[in-house]
């Protein structure tokens, strides 16, 4: 045989060993991930069952459906009873020390705790996300059945943290990876500047070119709104500000296909490094 054709077979043969082997990696990863998602399913019904959830004004669901009909986004003040909300802003508090910070010129600069870690340490928080509660008027307010998004989206459920001047992210559209209408929920936990007033930060919409709407945002205002539809964004903090926000997402049929998995876990990136296109 030729020196030449045996390097190629050679270098062939390595190649696919190699690709054979990340193959085998590759599907031990996604087993080992597999079952810790099995095992946070299993243990969440007892999570829910033992930090139930009250909303002060059930009764508003009903009242904002048209509203949110015409907007697709709507904001509720005093959402909880102090006693829960207090529990929800101390995990969040608990969990700055597991903030993964990205920064992307002229898009975003801030620090995200993912869905996985928040599964793991913030039981109440992730008791209000899967709370039937939470899930019918969430329903009820944009009129159609909505469900929690998978466990492998590590945006489901995740913590939104602004604790750096300039902490923001720009204007843009939350995609919907899911057969059905994607919306977003936010809780803002905390929201302060160094005079004891709001932070510096805003959450906007930008309706038309030339009509831009900012959102209360105080502590403990839900705002749903469906982002796929809703140019939004949140301006940057100050020196000394901190703003924390619960966000969640909900779909009306929470199924998607290998491609549009695969477009999920590279937006991620934004918010989790590299780990996002594997875990």
């Amino acid at each position: 045989m030729e020196t030449g054709n045996y390097v190629v077979l050679t270098l062939a043969a390595a190649i696919i060993i190699a690709i054979l082997g990340l193959a085998v990696l590759w599907r031990r990863h996604r087993i080992h991930r597999n079952h810790l998602y099995a095992e946070l399913a299993r243990t969440r019904h007892d999570i829910v069952q033992s930090h139930p959830v009250r909303v002060q004004h059930p009764e508003l669901a009903d009242q904002l459906t048209a509203v949110f009909a015409r907007s697709r986004i709507v904001t509720i003040p005093s959402f909880m009873d102090r006693e829960h909300f207090e529990r929800l802003r101390s995990e969040a508090r608990e969990n700055l020390c597991r903030v993964e910070r990205s920064f992307i010129p002229g898009h975003k600069k801030g620090g995200t705790v993912a869905y996985e870690r928040l599964h793991r340490h913030a039981p109440a928080c992730v008791a209000f996300y899967h709370s039937p509660v939470i899930q019918q008027f969430v329903s009820q307010v944009v009129g159609v059945p909505v469900f929690p998004t998978p466990d492998q989206d590590q945006s489901s459920l995740s913590l939104l943290c602004y604790t750096e001047a300039g902490d923001h992210i720009q204007w843009h559209y939350d995609h919907n990876f899911y057969r059905g209408r994607h919306f977003t929920v936010l809780l803002p936990l905390i929201n302060s500047g160094p005079d004891g007033r709001l932070s510096q930060s805003e959450f906007q919409e930008q309706r038309s070119r030339f009509d831009i709407h900012t959102h209360e945002t105080a502590p403990n205002t839900l705002v749903i709104f469906e982002g796929a539809r809703v140019r939004h964004r949140a301006t940057p903090i100050g020196p000394g500000d901190e703003r924390l926000m619960l966000s969640m997402t909900y779909s009306a049929d929470p199924r998607n296909n290998s491609w549009k998995e695969f477009i999920r876990r590279v937006k991620d990136t934004a918010f989790y490094g590299l780990r996002a296109l594997w875990d």
